[in-house]
């Protein structure tokens, strides 16, 4: 007999009331049984049982639940508080101040309770005010550790303390906080200590969530994707009548695999099942992110649909040969990111393997998901794509390291009409473009995407190197404490990249002004300097991309995967006629052919592609004297590779000669640089087979070379005398480097101006954010006073947050109004989508800096001035808010 049934049967025996007397109670109803085991028979050989009772004197409650069922009821105990808890929270903040107080007993009702706070650790006696005991631990600012019984309570300002510490250095863990709590009120530091902190911490930040939910509400912020549309107010905030810019949104997105989280699994045991979310509306479900996981397949099914694609090769062309000449894959070649689906895996051991993010150009987070056991799958990007275009709609630019391959994706997804109707527009990264093929930079890279202005697009690198500080945190956590932890520092990330935005902006107001100045200069001093440097810099940008797109190259690779496609269909067709292969043959042979067919059709399609964008009429043929022309060009291209090739390897057989003649070498050394040594001979012979095929391809032909002539050169001189440079490329404008550096300069110049329209109308939007702030907090507080006096004192402490940081953007946007060359609006405009225009002083109303000087109460120290407009510009807001109440009195 088990010890549940024993335990029932007892029950019953001693006629206590069981609500289903045919089945055994469920092991959560044994929370609340206290079981006096001195009244209970036990059975044969069980008597040290009732014998332990005894020495003890005290009854023992049998909690026959695991871990996983506790940490349910436990959690069920909390939920049916939340309310109250919420209630009780906003009561104590607006009633007192963070101060801790206890009150004297005055009836049985009364209880005491150990209370930790910052800087002291005491017993203290509350009186009963509500049903729950945390909602009485509330009144008074403190937390349980518990539910139904705590026997230590936290108080809710060491809760704040370390709350807006972890924000501000993540790797501040709550064990951290524990250890420092426990030294300072001289305890020693056991495990259990940081567990009721961090039951205490998960509660409190439950209620912040609950408050904010509410306040929310209040301000009317509670429509469905309403942080997403309003997280950065530079970018979101349009103004009626503004001057339209090219790219409504800018943005950057992209994966990062330091926030791991390692599987329970492999500690052992089953992981304990938390209900709990912890995700807050700015995350991708991974049941949203799984609706894309098919779209790389179904990318190159639409490409093909006469065969199956290889599953090793989803959509990325592998190299055709080992020659090195194939510069349309170079650039993705580099990147992790851009390898066949197939080949991102992720080690078994993490159940999450990173965060997939997408940033706006001054640092908002606008989506997050989780990476779910892989690398970066296409499926993430193009399913931040997706909720961007459903937002944001028309106009997006964004940025991703790999979008030269990634747009090919969009294109043959379920996306492309929407991405096509929507105007959806991307680019390389300024740092990571360098890494891309000259071709690449030339067609993606940031500098030369006419709106982008000066944005350098690196946002998401910037955001990473904060956000790696929680990894030593969230590796060994469960999915809702990683899920908190990521959402309170974005959420926190956020607020702070808005206390930094006006600075944001001058920063690059003064940047972009200080670039047209040189850039001009130098412009100007280039034109003196080289009359003849006529054309256009966009024309001889577009005579290098077209120059640099190779069609007879891509016309050459489908002449080569045709004959591969052409050996590949005569075994095929063998297969009827001749039934003497095996299996595994049969099996490669149809492999090859599929292959190869798939092979021949993506060649086909650069080549259309080619074609369409050449504006050709028919396909050039191996005669046509332009084919004959780009095909001279190519093979010289060739033979130079060749001969670099080959110098390379001879170089490293010098060497490795040189070394294995060096004394003292030892047997183990000197044994693996002779099998280096007949491995180099092997890729020397390969070099010298592309060397000898490509100078027999020349006009003149070159001479050829033979293995006994590679073994004797001695010097790398004799070398030089295989080269001949072709003159193509140095008669071409852009190839110049004078002429480069000023090209640079000259789009330096207009991304500057592009940024500096943009910049005004940021200025606009935050100003007219400003003002609004300025008239929605106030009546919203003003409205709560009547209806929640507690949810009107919290919506008063954040408002008074808001303003003074409001203040000091309206001092730096002062600054930037009386920037020479300034060129934005001086006051607020009217926000689309608001009904009545706002009936309120302007902001210019403050008097200036320069105004004070002129009237003669100048001071001897700048910080003076500074602190006095921010005097100024605070009493303007206070008079604001009181200005609007009047008004709305009136009304």
């Amino acid at each position: 007999m088990s010890l549940r049934e024993r335990e029932w049967l007892l029950n019953a025996e001693n006629q206590q009331p069981i609500a289903n007397t045919s089945t055994p109670p469920d092991a959560h109803d044994f929370a609340s049984c206290t079981i006096d085991v001195d009244t209970m028979l036990p059975p044969p050989g069980e008597e040290g049982f009732s014998l332990k009772q005894i020495t003890t004197g005290c009854p023992r409650r049998l909690d026959l639940r695991d871990r996983s069922g506790r940490i349910a009821q436990q959690l069920a105990d909390w939920s049916t508080q939340y309310d109250d808890l919420t209630d009780a929270l906003l009561n104590y903040r607006h009633h007192h101040t963070h101060q801790t107080m206890s009150s004297p007993a005055t009836s049985d009702s009364s209880f005491s309770i150990e209370v930790v706070d910052i800087f002291d650790r005491t017993t203290r006696t509350f009186n009963h005010v509500s049903p729950f005991i945390n909602a009485t631990l509330l009144q008074y600012g403190c937390i349980g550790s518990s539910p139904l019984r705590p026997t230590i309570a936290i108080t809710i300002r060491t809760l704040d303390v370390f709350r807006q510490t972890h924000r501000v250095c993540p790797r501040y863990s709550i064990n951290a906080e524990a250890k420092k709590l426990a030294f300072l009120h001289n305890v020693c530091y056991r495990r259990h200590l940081a567990e009721q902190l961090r039951v205490a911490y998960d509660v409190y930040l439950e209620l912040e969530r609950r408050v904010e939910s509410r306040l929310q509400a209040a301000l009317g912020h509670n429509t469905p994707n309403w942080r997403m549309l309003n997280s950065c107010p530079a970018c979101q905030y349009k103004v009626v009548g503004e001057p339209p810019l090219e790219y409504l949104v800018l943005c950057a997105l992209d994966g990062n695999n330091s926030a791991k989280l390692i599987d329970p699994a492999i500690h052992g045991g089953n992981e304990c099942f938390d209900p709990r979310c912890g995700l807050s509306s700015i995350w991708l479900t991974e049941t949203y992110v799984d609706q894309f996981k098919d779209e790389v397949q179904r990318s190159r099914h639409m490409q093909d649909q006469r065969v199956l694609c290889d599953p090793d090769d989803p959509w990325i062309d592998e190299p055709d040969s080992g020659d090195s000449s194939e510069p349309s894959t170079v650039c993705v070649d580099r990147w992790r990111n851009a390898a066949p689906e197939s080949h991102k895996k992720m080690f078994a051991i993490f159940k999450r393997s990173g965060i997939f993010i997408t940033v706006c150009q001054h640092g908002f987070l606008l989506t997050i998901c989780d990476m779910v056991r892989s690398g970066e799958l296409m499926k993430y990007p193009i399913a931040s794509i997706r909720k961007l275009m459903d937002v944001f709609g028309s106009n997006i630019l964004y940025s991703y390291d790999i979008k030269c391959a990634f747009e090919k994706i969009i294109m043959w997804s379920s996306l492309a009409n929407d991405a096509k109707r929507l105007n959806l527009q991307g680019v390389v990264p300024a740092f990571h473009g360098h890494a891309h093929n000259h071709l690449c930079q030339v067609e993606h890279h940031s500098k030369y995407r006419v709106g982008a202005g000066k944005e350098d697009f690196e946002t998401c690198e910037r955001v990473f190197s904060g956000s790696n500080a929680l990894t030593g945190e969230i590796h060994n956590a469960s999915d809702f404490h990683r899920h908190q932890a990521l959402d309170e520092y974005f959420c926190f990330q956020d607020m702070d990249q808005y206390a930094a935005l006006s600075d944001f902006i001058y920063q690059n107001y003064v940047q972009a002004l200080n670039l047209i100045s040189t850039t001009t200069s130098f412009l100007i001093n280039f034109r003196a300097s080289h009359p003849e440097a006529t054309t256009p810099f966009e024309d001889d940008l577009q005579d290098e991309l077209s120059y640099l797109k190779h069609y007879v190259k891509a016309l050459n690779k489908y002449e080569e995967a045709q004959d591969n496609y052409e050996v590949s269909r005569v075994e095929f067709s063998k297969l009827d006629l001749c039934p003497i292969f095996s299996a595994k043959d049969t099996a490669n042979i149809r492999w090859h052919h599929t292959h190869t067919a798939t092979k021949r059709d993506q060649k086909l399609e650069v080549v259309m592609d080619y074609k369409q964008q050449m504006a050709l009429d028919v396909r050039w043929g191996k005669d046509h004297p332009e084919h004959l022309k780009a095909q001279s060009r190519i093979t010289h291209h060739l033979y130079h590779k060749a001969v670099d090739d080959v110098e390379y390897l001879v170089v490293m057989r010098l060497l490795e000669l040189t070394k294995l003649q060096m004394s003292g070498l030892g047997y183990k050394l000197r044994t693996q640089i002779s099998t280096v040594l007949k491995s180099r001979a092997n890729a020397i012979r390969n070099a010298l087979q592309r060397y000898n095929k490509y100078a027999a391809q020349l006009y003149p032909p070159r001479p050829l070379m033979q293995w006994e002539q590679i073994v004797e050169y001695s010097f790398l001189a004799e070398f030089d005398l295989l080269r001949e440079l072709d003159g193509t490329i140095q008669a071409k404008h852009w190839a110049n480097p004078a002429y480069r550096h000023a090209s640079t300069q000259y789009f330096e110049q207009q991304r500057a101006n592009e940024e500096i329209h943009q910049l005004n109308v940021e200025v606009g939007h935050l100003l007219t954010k400003i003002r609004d702030q300025a008239i929605d907090y106030p009546l919203a507080i003003s409205r709560l006073t009547t209806e929640n006096p507690p949810l009107a004192s919290e919506l008063h402490c954040r408002w008074a947050h808001l303003r003074a940081i409001n203040a000091c953007h309206l001092l730096r946007i002062h600054q930037i109004q009386c920037l020479p060359g300034y060129t934005g609006p001086m006051s607020a405009g009217m926000h689309e989508g608001r009904v009545v225009p706002p009936q309120s002083p302007p902001l210019e109303y403050c008097p200036t800096l320069e105004e004070k000087i002129d009237e003669g109460e100048g001071h001897d120290n700048d910080e003076d001035l500074g602190q006095q407009q921010l005097e100024h510009i605070h009493h303007y807001i206070e008079g604001l808010d009181h200005h609007l109440i009047d008004s709305e009195v009136a009304a």
